[in-house]
């Protein structure tokens, strides 16, 4: 049996940051995509620098192929195990999706929009018919998110509503436009099991990511309540986050940047001023920091409220699809649709370098000076 991990996208920023972590991670694996060029020298030059680092040899091995052909794409997934998806959210993944079915290999995207989780999770039956598992959301926007979720649910039995809101850094152009793009557009919440319409702000919560209380906006964007919705837990989901000042103000009605997304024109325009940067492939991840808070709540009014702080997003979303790839790799998997959480548990923070969990046993007070520990050191995978 084969044991092998693919990374798609190594033409791609997202797809490197990958490949780079399974290396660092001492992994040999096969660094996909479809530019020759852009491959080739990624592969070789990942090579060559894990070669110069010592230690045992990594081999990082090219393979071209566009996704687009079922049949074409199936045949480089004959010796692969674990495909781990790193296209931009941008670009059309079905029949890369339908390739992995063909060939029963474990598929792992991490692609974490609603549209992109609601296509995955369509196809949780042809998946357990393969054998095979479907995860959506290796990444920051999700598995981080996934993982407080989970953790809450633990710690607070009986818990069946869950708010969860993110603060990260620097967004890229491409993040910007899809963030752009969101706003716009109708999302969903989940309460008391059902999906509820929710637009972009509608909603506002005062949240302590760790500097005082900051405002942080409804973002029914996420694909994370309509996954655990499906995978059972918590009934009602919330999820917001700290937007840069351009898109808060986007929001604003009267605002004017508001006309930016009520008339459609100037978007490019709003893109560039939410847009910061992106870290490079061997950015000190200490250097950059993003924050998930979570308050998970019983029918009797219970509840319990913690902060995960992680790296860059970026850097965090890279090692965590490593981290999950390499979970599967060692058996712990579960077929058809499944979160993080099923697959990786604990280990999303116990095993994730400059992760930091921090609870807070009175919700009134501040966060600072509460405890602090990885997150869920019982925790199995699985239990959300």
């Amino acid at each position: 049996m084969t044991s092998r991990i693919l990374v798609y996208g190594v033409d791609g920023f997202m797809g490197a940051l990958v490949s780079r972590a399974a290396a660092r991670a001492g992994l040999g694996h096969i660094a996909a995509g479809r530019e020759i060029a852009g491959v080739a020298q990624h592969a070789a030059s990942l090579t060559k620098e894990m070669a110069a680092a010592g230690g045992n040899a990594v081999v990082v091995e090219p393979r071209i192929f566009a996704p687009g052909n079922v049949e074409r794409a199936a045949a480089q997934l004959d010796d692969v195990a674990v495909l781990v998806n790193c296209m931009p959210e941008s670009e059309p993944r079905d029949k890369l999706l339908v390739a992995a079915i063909a060939t029963a290999t474990h598929y792992i995207d991490l692609a974490c929009g609603r549209t992109h989780v609601a296509a995955l999770m369509a196809r949780d039956e042809d998946a357990r018919k393969a054998g095979m598992l479907v995860l959506a959301g290796a990444g920051f926007d999700f598995a981080a998110m996934d993982a407080v979720a989970a953790r809450l649910a633990y710690i607070l039995p009986g818990a069946l509503a869950v708010t969860l809101a993110v603060k990260r850094g620097p967004l890229t152009r491409a993040q910007a436009g899809h963030l752009v793009a969101a706003l716009r557009a109708p999302g969903e919440t989940v309460k008391n099991g059902q999906t509820v319409s929710a637009m972009a702000g509608e909603r506002r919560i005062e949240v302590d990511f760790d500097r005082g209380p900051e405002t942080a906006l409804l973002a029914p964007w996420h694909g994370l309540p309509l996954a655990a919705r499906h995978g059972g837990g918590y009934s009602t989901i919330e999820t917001y986050e700290a937007l840069p000042p351009a898109a808060m103000r986007a929001l604003e009605r009267g605002a004017f940047a508001h006309r930016f997304l009520k008339r459609g024109w100037g978007l490019k325009r709003l893109e560039r001023r939410i847009a910061g940067g992106r870290p490079s492939p061997a950015a000190d991840p200490a250097q950059a920091r993003a924050v998930v808070w979570g308050e998970a709540r019983t029918p009797d009014g219970a509840l319990r409220r913690a902060r995960l702080e992680t790296p860059d997003p970026h850097l965090y979303s890279a090692q965590a699809a490593i981290l999950l790839a390499r979970q599967v790799l060692e058996g712990k998997v579960r077929t058809g649709f499944q979160l993080p959480s099923a697959v990786g548990g604990a280990a999303l923070v116990d095993e994730i370098a400059n992760v930091v969990w921090r609870e807070i046993a009175d919700p009134a007070e501040n966060l600072a000076g509460g405890p602090e520990y990885s997150v869920a050191h019982n925790l199995k995978p699985g239990t959300v």
